[in-house]
């Protein structure tokens, strides 16, 4: 999982070498940095690894397309994350032929199913973290995952999800005080 984060990549220097140089290889650089974790996200919304394959490449073509305009965008990351919700949503809107989706009526879930061997190293507590976490409301479940396992901050949350940081902060209140409560048991008896 941690493959791109042990390389720091200056993410704002390759964009300027994508915008002024129009440097292919910086270009691929940004695409494979950011793959893992758009590809996951693009997964729990489309439910489809290939059509998220085809959203993150649509959106990365798009950025390509830019030319040197791409040095202006000024959150990298924020940007791709809110055009992979956006571009996500309208797949989905099409392939179901509505005229509109809400985030609401998706229904997220973030579980692979492990492998035996997999299924050995994940401990009881985590397996009903994974499970309280999936019975969260959809909105709710997509707040927490942005904060916690994409390390967005509050604001940021709220302008990928077009919602006020009130909104984000209700929703992170909420999901905590769920996942406390599924999860007493262990966060009690667990002193060892």
């Amino acid at each position: 999982m941690g493959m791109g984060s042990e390389k720091y990549i200056d993410i704002v220097q390759l964009q300027h070498n994508v915008a002024a140089l129009r440097d292919e290889k910086s270009y691929k650089e940004l695409f494979l940095h950011f793959h893992h974790p758009l590809i996951r996200f693009g997964v729990s919304i489309v439910k489809s690894e290939e059509a998220a394959e085809e959203i993150y490449s649509d959106v990365f073509l798009r950025l390509w397309e830019l030319g040197t305009a791409f040095k202006n965008i000024e959150n990298l990351r924020l940007y791709l994350y809110t055009s992979i919700k956006n571009a996500s949503l309208n797949y989905l809107a099409k392939y179901y032929k509505v005229q509109t989706v809400d985030i609401d009526s998706i229904n997220l879930d973030f579980l692979h199913q492990p492998d035996p061997e997999e299924s050995l190293l994940i401990t009881e507590f985590q397996r009903k973290s994974a499970l309280a976490i999936n019975a969260l409301p959809a909105k709710c479940q997509l707040v927490y995952k942005l904060i916690r396992e994409d390390g967005f901050n509050y604001k940021e949350v709220a302008e990928i999800m077009n919602i006020s940081v009130n909104t984000v902060e209700g929703h992170m209140t909420s999901a905590i005080k769920k996942l406390s409560t599924a999860l007493r048991v262990y966060l009690r008896y667990d002193k060892n």
